[in-house]
C-alpha cells in the first residue's frame, strides 16, 4: 500500500512545481522530498514528473495521479477534522491572512484571548492586503474588508467597517472647523489613494450621495500612515473607524461633519474554501473575531 506521507510530499511538489518550495512548505529537506518522490515513482512503476535542470512539470500519468492524490488527501484531512470536531478540541496549524492595518489596530487582543482559550492551536498569520488563492497558499481563513464577498468561496460577514472624516484638534487651532463638505476643498486633505483614487471624496446625507473634489496635500495608499499625519496636525483624513476608536476617545482626533456618512462603508468577511463542513478551529476563530470587534 502506498505511504500516505509520500502522497502528501508528491502533492506538495505538484502544487509548487518545485522540490525546494515543497520542502519549505513541509519543513523537510529538499533531498528528502526528492527521494520520496523517486520512491513513489518506483512503487507505481511510472514516471510522474519531467525533470530538467531548470524546471519540473507533470507527466500525463502525473496529472492523473495528482488529481486522485488531492482527492484522497482531502478525504483524509476531512476525516481527521471530523474526528477533531467531534472531540470539539480544536488543534493544529491555523493559517490566517488579514489586512495589516486591521490586524495592527484590533487583532492582537483578539488573538491573545483566542490562543489562551485553545492552547492546541498554532497560528500562522500573514499580514497583507493581497487576495490570496486560498487553496494554492493552503490558507484556512482570510479576513478581508470588501463591499461584498467574492465568488467561489464561503464567506461569513463579521461586522460593518465604517470610515469617518477626522482631524487633530491642533489642526483647527488657527482655523475654523468646516460646516459643510463643500469647505473641504479649502483644507489640507490627506487622501487614501486606495479608497479615493480620483481625489473625489464621497459622503451620504439623508440617503443621498454627495461628492466633493479635493486637492490633497498628501496622497498615500496606507491608512495608518495617513492617521499618523492627521495626529500630527497635517490635515483632515477619511480613516477606518477600527483604527481611530482610541484616538477619538482620548481626543487626539475629532470627528468632523458627523451628520455626513463618509464613504466607503464596507464589511469585514471571514473567507474560507468550500468544504463539507467548517473546521472547528476556523469556526471558533471567526467567532472570536466577530465578538472581539463588536
Amino acid at each position: 500500500m502506498i505511504d500516505l506521507q509520500r502522497l502528501g510530499i508528491f502533492a506538495a511538489v505538484a502544487d509548487t512545481l518545485s522540490f525546494s518550495l515543497a520542502a519549505a512548505r513541509l519543513g523537510v529537506s529538499t533531498s528528502h522530498v526528492s527521494k520520496q518522490v523517486s520512491a513513489l515513482e518506483k512503487e507505481l512503476h511510472a514516471r510522474l514528473l519531467h525533470r530538467t535542470t531548470r524546471s519540473i512539470s507533470l507527466t500525463e500519468a502525473g496529472e492523473i495521479f495528482y488529481r486522485r492524490c488531492k482527492a484522497i488527501l482531502s478525504d483524509v484531512s476531512a476525516a481527521e477534522q471530523e474526528v477533531l470536531r467531534r472531540q470539539d478540541v480544536p488543534q493544529g496549524a491555523l493559517r490566517v491572512t488579514a489586512p495589516a492595518n486591521l490586524a495592527n489596530a484590533r487583532l492582537a487582543d483578539i488573538v491573545q484571548s483566542f490562543m489562551a482559550s485553545y492552547p492546541g492551536i498554532q497560528l500562522d498569520l500573514t499580514l497583507s492586503d493581497r487576495f490570496f488563492d486560498l487553496a494554492e497558499e493552503s490558507i484556512d481563513v482570510a479576513l478581508r474588508v470588501v463591499d461584498e464577498a467574492p465568488m467561489n468561496v464561503y464567506a461569513r460577514r463579521l461586522c460593518r467597517i465604517g470610515w469617518s472624516l477626522v482631524a487633530s484638534p491642533r489642526y483647527f487651532s488657527k482655523r475654523r472647523m468646516p460646516s459643510d463638505i463643500a469647505e473641504l476643498a479649502q483644507l489640507d486633505c490627506l487622501s487614501d489613494t486606495k479608497i479615493t483614487p480620483r481625489d473625489m471624496w464621497t459622503f451620504v446625507l439623508n440617503g443621498r450621495s454627495k461628492e466633493v473634489r479635493v486637492e490633497p496635500r498628501v496622497r498615500c495608499g496606507n491608512s495608518e500612515w495617513l492617521r499618523q499625519c492627521a495626529l500630527r496636525g497635517m490635515g483632515v483624513a477619511i480613516l477606518p473607524d477600527f483604527m481611530i476608536t482610541a484616538d477619538l476617545t482620548e481626543k487626539r482626533l475629532v470627528r468632523l461633519l458627523p451628520r455626513y456618512e463618509a464613504q466607503p462603508q464596507k464589511w469585514l468577511y471571514g473567507i474560507y474554501l468550500p468544504n463539507r463542513y467548517l473546521a472547528s478551529k476556523v469556526r471558533l476563530f471567526l467567532d472570536a473575531v466577530e465578538q472581539g470587534l463588536r
